[in-house]
């Protein structure tokens, strides 16, 4: 059930991204049973806030909202 809603909530996101970073950009959002529960200034905050609301393995998704997409870096080096 969580694996299902956690995918359902970044549907969600992913679907309304425009609308949301309007609302809170630079903010991280949680989101769960597809739709915006708080917006909070840090990580841990939103995440803190998840377990208590909706609960641990409930599914429930938190995103930093930005204009640009997270740059993930992989480096590889041989020796």
């Amino acid at each position: 059930m969580a694996n299902e809603n956690l995918k359902k909530n970044w549907e969600y996101v992913k679907k309304n991204y425009k609308s949301l970073l309007d609302i809170y950009r630079y903010k991280y959002v949680l989101v769960n049973n597809e739709k915006v529960v708080g917006s909070f200034d840090t990580y841990a905050t939103a995440a803190n806030e998840g377990i208590k609301k909706c609960g641990l393995y409930s599914g429930f998704l938190v995103e930093w909202i930005t204009d640009t997409e997270p740059l993930n870096i992989v480096i590889s080096a041989k020796l």
